[in-house]
């Protein structure tokens, strides 16, 4: 009796946290999977710390807990494989056997409990090089990657494995001498370009140190812009020249400098100047060059201006100053973002608003409307900007819906692109970046020199005028909190050459703004708005 009488005194007497001061969940453990990888990516870079044993076992243990809280979450399977990754790394390193089977046994549990993840067949390829170079199984090796050529066609492991299944019923030994725990490139070098801008991404299995050297032309050639990706391998499939020469990029050549060197050359008219950065989840190093392709670029807006017709309203014409918008829905396919109370997920809504956008411009304005995606599909945070660059777009607005920790917060914000100076804003910028503290550090540095840009004081007005239009249009039918224009240093919005934005529409993790978010009036009206605001700044321009 007593022994009740204690515990129900101890039930009644713990101490319950306020709402406002409840951790969401989901937020939470997304928080500790981007320092676990900001520790991780730190330790790779780091050659003395790298060196140690306990620093590596100190990674693991931060995946580790990060799986712990939740097994089945969306952050387990990604943690599997990290954790896979990290005791096979640190087998090749310090050769202690019971590390190789604690990589086995992650990646195995990731191909099987979640073989649906897009990482799963990833895990199976890593088991399947393991199993080949490690345990000298090349008949356990071979089912492996006909497995992952059988289950999984579509995924980025399949053509590879293909290569390599081939090598070995052949008896080859020419290409199977990657060493599964090395760096390597993980698709062919990707590249966008115009006669004043080119964007080239290159894309590896984890962060790698480059180093970049620019040639001067000769008369009569090309400049050359060497980027070598050191400690690094690729495939043959991903090696070879691919002429470009639509813009101001001639071609690209990727090929194996030696044994431990990747190195990709980028020929091009001119440069001006160039950038180059780096993002996480998957690791790419982003090279953005300006220039010219062979004479000087007309203005963007030539050819653009159309001489307006009697009879067409002020609406109607508004598109003689912006011509070309680009409307980007944020995440999509495998990244869902943010994601509700009750399941909705942001990659779904801010879709359907960017098709109601859409059909709003092309019906009732003169715009040349693009949107970044169309369907539920995955883009790289650097491709959307290189979307817009090369449409010659004039405005890019991307499209998102908050998340807090403090499920009482709402409200709508709208970004633009520089550095962060609040924990909110550093939050935001995180949570849509998920970019690791040593990628964040290079880009302070890249956004410095943005600073100098007139389209950050553009893109400042846009912001100012569509967060306006946005609270004054929804505050006549719905509770609207205006929590006004901030700035943060957005992976989407760099190096975009247009005016840019970032709105958030509402809070996902607010349970009144979720229901908002699935009436589809409430998304009409939002749509309503942001046409609204992007015409008041067009207006504004036009007027000039």
């Amino acid at each position: 009796m007593l022994g009740w009488f204690v515990f129900l005194l101890f039930l009644f007497t713990w101490p319950v946290l306020p709402a406002e001061a409840q951790v969401d969940p989901i937020a939470h453990l997304g928080k500790r999977y981007q320092q676990a990888t900001a520790f991780y990516n730190g330790l790779s870079f780091d050659r003395k710390r790298r060196l140690e044993r306990d620093n590596w076992q100190a990674a693991a243990g931060k995946y580790r807990k990060v799986y712990q809280a939740a097994p089945v979450g969306s952050y387990a399977p990604r943690c599997l494989y990290m954790l896979g990754r990290i005791y096979g790394r640190m087998y090749q390193d310090f050769h202690t056997a019971p590390d190789l089977a604690e990589s086995i046994s992650y990646y195995q549990d990731l191909s099987v409990i979640f073989p649906k993840h897009s990482l799963a067949d990833d895990g199976l390829y890593a088991l399947a090089e393991i199993t080949r170079k490690y345990q000298q199984d090349q008949e356990q090796a071979i089912k492996m990657l006909a497995r992952i050529v059988a289950v999984y066609p579509e995924g980025d492991m399949a053509p590879r494995a293909g290569t390599i299944l081939r090598a070995l019923k052949k008896g080859s030994s020419a290409v199977i001498e990657v060493d599964p725990v090395k760096v390597r490139l993980s698709r062919p070098v990707r590249y966008w370009s115009t006669d004043t801008y080119t964007r080239v991404v290159i894309e590896t299995s984890a962060p790698v140190r480059f180093r970049k050297t620019l040639f001067p032309g000769k008369k009569g050639q090309p400049r050359r812009l060497n980027v070598d990706l050191d400690n690094c391998l690729v495939s043959r499939d991903f090696q070879g020249t691919r002429r470009v020469g639509n813009g101001l990029l001639r071609q690209v050549k990727t090929s194996s400098l030696d044994k431990k060197t990747v190195r990709v050359v980028m020929e091009v008219d001119s440069v001006d100047k160039f950038k180059i950065f780096t993002l996480a989840e998957p690791f790419r190093v982003v090279i953005d060059v300006t220039g010219r392709a062979g004479r000087l670029p007309a203005p963007l807006t030539a050819g653009k201006v159309k001489v307006p017709q009697q009879g067409l309203s002020l609406v109607e014409q508004f598109g003689l100053g912006v011509r070309t918008i680009v409307i980007d829905p944020g995440h999509g396919g495998k990244d869902p973002g943010a994601i509700g109370g009750t399941g909705l997920l942001e990659k779904d809504v801010v879709l359907k608003v960017a098709k109601r956008v859409a059909v709003i411009m092309a019906r009732e304005t003169d715009y040349e409307v693009i949107l970044t995606r169309d369907r539920d599909v995955f883009i790289p945070l650097e491709e959307r900007t290189a979307i817009a660059n090369t449409r010659e777009a004039d405005l890019f607005v991307s499209l998102h819906a908050n998340s807090a920790p403090n499920k009482k917060a709402r409200g709508i914000e709208t970004y633009f692109l520089s550095l962060a100076t609040s924990r909110d804003e550093m939050r935001a910028a995180a949570r849509e970046n998920a970019s690791s503290n040593s990628q964040l550090s290079d880009l302070q540095s890249i956004l410095e020199d943005l600073m100098q840009n007139t389209k950050i004081e553009e893109s400042a007005n846009l912001a100012e005028m569509v967060q306006g239009q946005m609270v004054r249009g929804l505050d006549r039918n719905y509770p609207v909190r205006d929590l006004g224009v901030k700035k943060a240093p957005f992976i989407v919005l760099i190096g975009a050459r247009m005016p840019a934005i970032l709105m958030e529409i509402a809070f996902l993790s607010n349970l009144e703004d979720e229901s908002l978010l699935r009436n589809n009036v409430y998304l009409d009206s939002v749509a309503r708005q942001i046409v609204r605001g992007i015409t008041a700044y067009a207006n504004s321009i036009n007027g000039a």
